[in-house]
């Protein structure tokens, strides 16, 4: 197994510039269409209740909705352009830039 990552990781180093960027960008987005719905679900889970899905103001009308709703809802608001829902999408790899920044002007 060892041998399969370090193979990976040298040809993932060998790539041109250009592509090496192409495949952190699509790895971010992989995760923050993935994984992060998910781990943005269970931290609100637990530290702020249950999701509600209310769409109408109306308490009686609220339901309540797991990791798949919380997911369906942000693919949502990504389509429709919502300013917060793309702040999520692209945020890992706008942190990962200010990290490298950080690393290369230290």
């Amino acid at each position: 197994m060892s041998n399969a990552l370090a193979r990976t990781r040298r040809r993932f180093r060998g790539l041109s510039p250009l592509k090496h960027e192409l495949v952190v960008f699509a790895l971010a987005l992989l995760f923050a269409l993935a994984i992060l719905p998910f781990v943005i679900w269970l931290a609100g889970r637990l530290f702020l209740g249950d999701y509600l899905r209310d769409y109408s103001d109306s308490p009686e009308l609220a339901r309540h909705g797991g990791p798949l709703a919380l997911l369906l809802d942000y693919l949502r608001g990504i389509a429709a352009g919502s300013p917060g829902h793309w702040l999520v999408l692209l945020g890992p790899y706008v942190l990962l830039c200010i990290f490298r920044l950080g690393r290369r002007l230290s």
